[in-house]
């Protein structure tokens, strides 16, 4: 990493944001992190380059990309069927916007609602045959683009993938990797509600 002194005098690389970012906080000898507010800057800058083609694809099935992830979990659960508060939590999601993208998926007959058995404050949202037809035929289109992450080789998803399950387990998303050598437990978000 350059010197105060040299980064006072060497010219910044305009073509990529962090770069500059990076030259100018030295230039100007800012405190705090700086490695975490570039680690900041390159997240939400490769969260966007992932997610513009997404919805992109998305659009053509009529979708955005809350609803997509919607049906998916829908889709990947036991019977096809969570309370929409599980998905709120599942997605990270409001319940408000869980509500909402549940309303526009009722209309187009791609998820069924009813209330719980046991519970009259809950409701249980199950995805339907259409729904099925509709998310298998978005993921073939996904497929297409590599989910967004481009030309990124398999090893490159595989290490991502790590670092990302040690970035969460840090920040309480998911626990720990076990010691020894087990896969990870399952966490309480993607594991309680599997169905309803």
């Amino acid at each position: 990493m350059a010197t105060a002194q040299q980064s006072k005098t060497a010219t910044p690389d305009t073509t990529d944001p962090v770069s500059w970012a990076h030259h100018y906080w030295q230039e100007q000898g800012l405190e705090g992190d700086e490695q975490r507010f570039l680690a900041l800057s390159s997240l939400l800058r490769y969260q966007r380059l992932v997610i513009d083609p997404v919805e992109a694809q998305l659009r053509k099935q009529r979708l955005n990309l809350t609803d997509y992830l919607l049906l998916m979990t829908l889709q990947l659960s036991d019977n096809g069927t969570r309370l929409i508060s599980n998905l709120a939590r599942s997605l990270m999601i409001h319940a408000t916007t869980a509500t909402l993208a549940t309303d526009r998926l009722q209309k187009r007959r791609l998820i069924s609602r009813k209330p719980h058995p046991t519970d009259r404050r809950a409701t249980c949202v199950t995805i339907t045959p259409t729904g099925r037809k509709l998310v298998l035929k978005a993921n073939n289109s996904l497929t297409e683009i590599g989910f967004g992450l481009g030309n990124a080789t398999s090893e490159d998803v595989s290490r991502l993938l790590e670092l990302l399950a040690d970035l969460r387990a840090s920040a309480g998303d998911i626990p720990p990797a076990p010691q020894n050598g087990k896969q990870r437990a399952r966490s309480k978000s993607s594991a309680d509600g599997e169905s309803a």
